[in-house]
């Protein structure tokens, strides 16, 4: 894992966030937050930390919005027939729901629509021909969709209908004739491009009945937040005011009420993203978009109730398949070492297209690259693709525009269809982009971070950092970290997977943090990455840490080798049949690739390889996936990783589906020197250990570090795991005990049994 820090501020930097900290009345340090947000004038902080309809630009800057105005005012007047068209997702019906609302409000009575994912995005002219069979549409007005279909609308307008366009995506080189709204659009004086489909709609509503328009900003909000929208400049004012209506019992619908279910918690842009879109995303996903834009469109209570409840079952319907399909892709990814491409690229014709973008995200997550998931559609592919900084996923796909039957998108996410045939010219394309960045994909995860703190933080930090809500992309909710030595962490009660321990900066709290423990309690420095947090229980605030992750600086392993022994010969416990190849020390350079972890049992092997010396360095496991990376004892090898090279011979093997490599001409268990299996020298720390009952243990390097002498530990690790195998001594809620009972032979451990076969 790497942690990427905000700038190093220049002496002007520092004086003008100074300026900012005097005149807006925050600390130093929030005015830093905000300089690291582009926030790098007092008008604009003070912007910032007043978000609002202040905000809010003139809806007739978009350059089409007088000529839509002067069209529906014709529709009204006329008592024309008017269709709203939208789109499945949560952006989509949001907008269709807000522009049906302003039209009510307006004088004319919308025919509503958003289309089934298999009816395909955008303009459906067999959908509207369907919805038209009496031939009296006169107006179409589309919300998220429309920019990129120019011959369609030609056709509409070929049969008589007019159609206004609203939408949000990137647009094409030839846009439709006709009038079009979209923030994107170049040459208009809006100074704002990052608006939803949505907030395109609210403009539109907004022109036609001014602030009446703003009783809909809820839904505007929610389709910000679920279509990844940077929650700066208007996005940040119009979620603000959203959350304000949502968080007012006087004006939160039901709608929303049933959707939250018992969470009566403040609603931040959190729960907007994790907790209401997904289960509207679920309508579109498991082909029933009607219900969730019926959601927002009736006003019967136990219809919205019902509805609700079936929106909530989708999605836990969506979870499953996603995750099916997420295991299914990792396995074809691990399999046919995709991870080796720039942009990885999985197809399964059972894959349903609703699913394919939230598992692309995820992989995202796993992969730190770009990554395109394809499932089967009437004889091609189409396909959803997610982004990392770095890459414009839509810039990458325009490239390959000629081989495709469709595309559409933003920097980070985008929507493509491919024939089958296509399918690897479309793979060689978007590497070949990729690869001509600067950006180097290498599987290591990274983390940003504000700054690294070495001095205890302050309750007003924590207030003033609440004050940047809503977090969201574009704002994300700062991350610090700080320097720790060995620590010893605690469960929050027995039995939990949630720790906390104490810095020298605060107290964290490590929610299924189990997985950190070992970490932590290893004597070299780690970073511990956190959340700042402010609770208030009883009136009484206080502040802690939320850990988002811990990495270790293992420097040169020194410090390490008794936590090596213990780990190494505890492997000798399990009998794992695991088929491998042996190979030459000659042969590790030629083999230096993606995909390859390179496990060490005893670092000081390193020297052996200096090949090896650019390759990132982990203990016992590591973040990374995919790429290459060098593990000293490793415990667990994760997925991602095909093939396991062990550069010098092992005591044991970890269990993998990768496949296994040997270099047996290299001991790697040269450290069992240290260590006796005389009868005698287990009697003699048989009655130390005795003595140290009742004592805490959290391993036995730990334990032995503590309670040993230099020239003892590695006998006393030793000794331990053999009477702990046998079950003379226990290990129970982490302190040490003796079971007189057991009587045990030393040759019943497969730990003494192997070592003392070894040492002949």
């Amino acid at each position: 894992m790497k942690i990427v820090y905000g700038k190093t501020l220049t002496p002007q930097q520092t004086q003008t966030v100074g300026e900012i900290a005097s005149a807006c009345d925050i600390m130093f340090d929030t005015a830093r937050l905000l300089l690291y947000r582009d926030i790098d004038t007092v008008d604009k902080a003070k912007a910032f930390l007043s978000p609002g309809k202040s905000g809010f630009l003139d809806p007739f800057l978009l350059s089409g919005m007088k000529d839509a105005v002067e069209r529906i005012e014709e529709a009204k007047l006329n008592n024309e027939r008017v269709l709203v068209f939208g789109d499945y997702d949560a952006d989509g019906v949001c907008a269709t729901t807000v522009l049906y609302y302003c039209l009510k409000e307006f004088g004319i009575n919308a025919d509503i629509y958003v289309p089934e994912r298999e009816e395909g995005y955008g303009i459906n002219l067999d959908t509207i021909e369907k919805l038209n069979a009496n031939h009296d549409l006169k107006l179409m007005i589309t919300v998220d969709c429309g920019i990129s279909d120019k011959d369609k609308i030609k056709i509409l307008n070929d049969n008589d209908i007019d159609v206004i366009v609203t939408d949000h995506h990137e647009p094409p080189t030839e846009i439709p004739d006709t009038i079009c709204i979209n923030p994107k659009l170049s040459g208009q004086d809006y100074p704002f491009d990052g608006l939803c489909g949505a907030g395109v709609a609210y403009k539109l509503g907004r022109a036609l009945i001014s602030d009446a328009a703003d009783k809909y900003l809820d839904y505007v909000a929610l389709a910000t937040v679920a279509d990844s929208m940077d929650l700066v400049k208007e996005n940040r004012d119009i979620v603000v005011e959203g959350l304000k209506l949502l968080n007012n019992q006087r004006t939160q619908r039901l709608s929303f009420k049933y959707l939250l279910g018992d969470n009566n918690k403040q609603i931040t842009a959190q729960t907007l993203a994790y907790v209401i879109a997904p289960r509207i995303n679920a309508g579109g996903r498991m082909g029933d978009a009607a219900t969730s834009l019926k959601i927002f469109t009736t006003e019967d209570p136990n219809k919205i109730f019902d509805l609700a409840a079936k929106l909530s079952e989708y999605n836990v319907a969506r979870q499953m398949e996603c995750d099916n399909i997420y295991h299914q892709a990792k396995e074809m990814i691990s399999r046919d070492r995709l991870d080796e491409n720039a942009v990885i690229m999985v197809k399964d014709e059972k894959w349903q297209a609703g699913f394919v973008g939230i598992v692309a995200a995820k992989l995202v997550e796993d992969y730190s690259r770009p990554v395109i998931v394809f499932a089967g559609y009437d004889g091609y592919y189409k396909g959803s693709a997610r982004s990392v900084d770095g890459v414009n996923i839509h810039d990458a796909i325009t490239s390959a525009k000629d081989i495709l039957l469709s595309f559409g998108g933003h920097a980070q996410a985008a929507g493509v269809s491919v024939s089958k045939e296509n399918f690897s010219a479309l793979s060689n394309a978007l590497n070949r982009f990729v690869n001509n960045l600067d950006y180097i994909p290498d599987g290591d995860k990274t983390i940003f971070a504000e700054w690294n703190v070495d001095k205890p933080l302050s309750l007003r930090f924590a207030r003033e950092i609440d004050e940047l809500e809503p977090f969201g992309i574009g704002n994300r909710r700062p991350v610090f970290t700080t320097e720790v030595d060995a620590i010893e962490s605690l469960p929050l009660k027995a039995g939990s997977n949630h720790y906390s321990y104490r810095t020298d900066v605060l107290e964290m709290l490590d929610f299924n943090g189990e997985k950190n423990v070992y970490t932590l309690s290893l004597p070299i420095k780690k970073k511990v990455v956190f959340e700042l947090n402010l609770s208030v229980y009883r009136n009484r605030e206080s502040l802690k840490g939320y850990v988002r992750n811990v990495t270790a600086d293992y420097g040169d392993f020194s410090a390490l080798m008794p936590h090596v022994f213990e780990n190494e010969i505890s492997k000798l416990k399990f009998e794992i049949g695991k088929n491998f190849q042996t190979i030459d020390k000659e042969q590790v350079k030629s083999l230096i690739k993606n995909g390859t972890a390179f496990a060490v049992s005893n670092p000081e092997n390193l020297k052996l390889y200096p090949e090896l010396a650019n390759i990132k360095t982990d203990a016992f496991t590591t973040d990374k996936v995919g790429g290459a990376v060098v593990l000293v004892s490793p415990k667990v090898i994760p997925d991602g990783f095909d093939t396991v090279l062990y550069i010098d011979k092992p005591l044991g093997l970890i269990n993998t589906n990768a496949k296994i490599k040997v270099v047996d001409s290299v001991c790697g268990y040269s450290f069992i020197s240290n260590v006796s299996t005389e009868r005698s020298v287990f009697a003699e720390y048989f009655n130390k250990l005795l003595g140290l009952k009742g004592k805490t243990i959290k391993s036995t390097a730990q334990f032995a570090l503590k309670h040993f002498s230099d020239n003892e530990i590695y006998q006393a690790i030793f000794c331990l795991e053999t009477f702990l195998e046998l079950g003379i001594f226990k290990i129970l809620n982490n302190v040490l005990t003796y079971d007189e009972k057991i009587k045990n032979a030393l040759t019943n451990s497969k730990v003494y049994s192997k070592i003392y076969l070894i040492k002949g």
